[in-house]
């Protein structure tokens, strides 16, 4: 359900992410992303997510294919398909472990960032280097 993804999480859908509708909200789903791509920077890049060099996100795209609901067990991985010289990519997939269903699975778009000079830069070698052996590493669970 989630091979190839080098960090993934589970968890049950708390009350909070429901909407009228019944189901979870598009936006929980994009919380939940963001956290994991959190947890990636802390765990890989292993540099202040709010330091003097960090990213930015350029552009994100998520595609809902099925619903969730409240309690259902859900699981989440994320991995880097994509490094270029300044940006790079996170994908997602969203899983229902109660279904055996993918829920939904998105992209962004990130770009190297220098907070002190206020402008994009170069992804870090330590970056790449690191991201390249967590990549090829065992699957982490994110708890």
């Amino acid at each position: 359900m989630l091979e190839g993804f080098p960090l993934t999480t589970r968890f049950s859908i708390p009350f909070a992410d429901i909407d009228m509708m019944q189901h979870v909200n598009n936006v929980a789903y994009i919380r939940w992303a963001e956290t994991m791509r959190a947890e990636y920077h802390a765990q890989v890049m292993k540099t202040p997510i709010n330091g003097d060099r960090g990213m930015i996100q350029a552009t994100i795209n998520f595609t809902y294919e099925r619903q969730l609901v409240y309690r259902e067990h859900v699981a989440i991985g994320i991995r880097i398909p994509r490094i270029g010289n300044k940006s790079f990519d996170f994908y997602y997939e969203i899983w229902s472990v109660t279904h055996g269903y993918r829920a939904a699975h998105g992209i962004t778009t990130m770009v190297a960032y220098d907070f002190v000079h206020r402008r994009t830069t170069e992804i870090l070698p330590d970056w790449r280097t690191a991201i390249a052996a967590y990549e090829a590493g065992p699957q982490h669970e994110y708890i």
